[in-house]
């Protein structure tokens, strides 16, 4: 395998993380979009030990973080549009059981259930413990970021999707909009604060196998606003990794367990950072099975890896073209 899923490298992010450099490594993972509603609901009713009973990823880390696809509501007044998710209060508890440690809430169905639907899942969140980038009550609470203090470190997270009518404004909850003006102020703000920055953006193009271009620009200027890591969702399919300036960008880590429509079984990948006097990242293929995902092995294994490899190519290609870094 060549070095385009697993790197090595040195990374300096100032003063606090030079305090920090014999302490531990930490291990974070990143897996994709999160529903369980639906065909989820549908086939296992209350049962909040079903989907991480093969593998709970969050005991081999010390962060893991997934997008969480709908609002978590009993509403039932919905948004006009093609599809509509809402997840159970009570399955809440399937999040604990895979030891989730945060989620991502800036998406395209967390206000499927309008803002009485982002409202309620704000609270329902705050109320079970569960942490949260991407909404708030508010625009400044939308942006705040979510400082975890693992090993002697310090990692901060941001999540922001598009804009539009259910935007957090200074005076109404919603999503944290994906506005580079705010991009930039939050992760320089955030720099400051932390020795690891991540962003997660959700964006793209459904089941397109490669970023579009405005995406990898704004990558690479909130990785040079002070970003260590960047992770994309939305496509619902693995799409590549960038190194860029050092740093990491994993474009779309496509489906984790997905119960907005009926396939419950398929291969997809979970991103994971350690982060110590280096930061290495690796992909983990996974194979799920009726919606319970596990490390994929074998020629399974084998597939998912040469996939994103293949689609990683193209970034290489890119640099070598313009004069950056390969």
């Amino acid at each position: 395998m060549r070095n385009l899923l697993i790197l090595t490298l040195i990374v300096f992010t100032g003063f606090s993380l030079l305090q920090a450099q014999n302490a531990e490594p930490v291990t974070l993972l990143f897996a994709g979009d999160v529903t369980l509603s639906d065909n989820v609901e549908k086939a296992i009713g209350t049962d909040t030990s079903y989907v991480f009973r093969l593998w709970k990823p969050g005991e081999e880390a010390d962060i893991f973080m997934v997008n969480l696809e709908h609002p978590v509501t009993r509403v039932t007044e919905r948004v006009e549009k093609k599809y509509n998710f809402k997840m159970n209060p009570a399955a809440i508890g399937t999040l604990k059981d895979g030891r989730v440690s945060l989620v991502n809430c800036a998406n395209n169905h967390v206000f499927d259930y309008g803002l009485q639907g982002i409202e309620e899942t704000i609270r329902n969140l705050d109320s079970a413990g569960v942490k949260y980038v991407g909404i708030g009550k508010n625009l400044r609470d939308a942006r705040a970021p979510i400082i975890l203090d693992t090993k002697g470190r310090r990692f901060g997270f941001l999540g922001y999707y598009g804009g539009g009518d259910f935007e957090a404004t200074a005076k109404r909850a919603g999503f944290a909009p994906r506005y580079e003006r705010f991009i930039l102020e939050d992760v320089r703000s955030l720099k400051k604060k932390v020795d690891f920055v991540v962003v997660n953006f959700h964006w793209g193009t459904e089941r397109a196998p490669e970023p579009d271009t405005w995406q990898v620009r704004l990558a690479h200027r909130v990785v040079d606003a002070g970003a260590d890591l960047i992770v994309g969702h939305h496509p619902h399919i693995l799409q590549g990794i960038e190194q860029y300036q050092g740093k990491h960008i994993a474009y779309s880590l496509g489906n984790f367990v997905f119960g907005g429509n009926t396939q419950h079984t398929y291969e997809t990948g979970v991103l994971k950072v350690t982060v110590g006097d280096s930061v290495d990242v690796e992909l983990i293929p996974v194979s799920v099975r009726r919606w319970q995902p596990s490390p994929a092995v074998g020629e399974t294994k084998r597939k998912v890896l040469q996939l994103v490899e293949d689609r990683s190519q193209n970034f290489t290609k890119t640099q070598n073209e313009t004069g950056v870094e390969e």
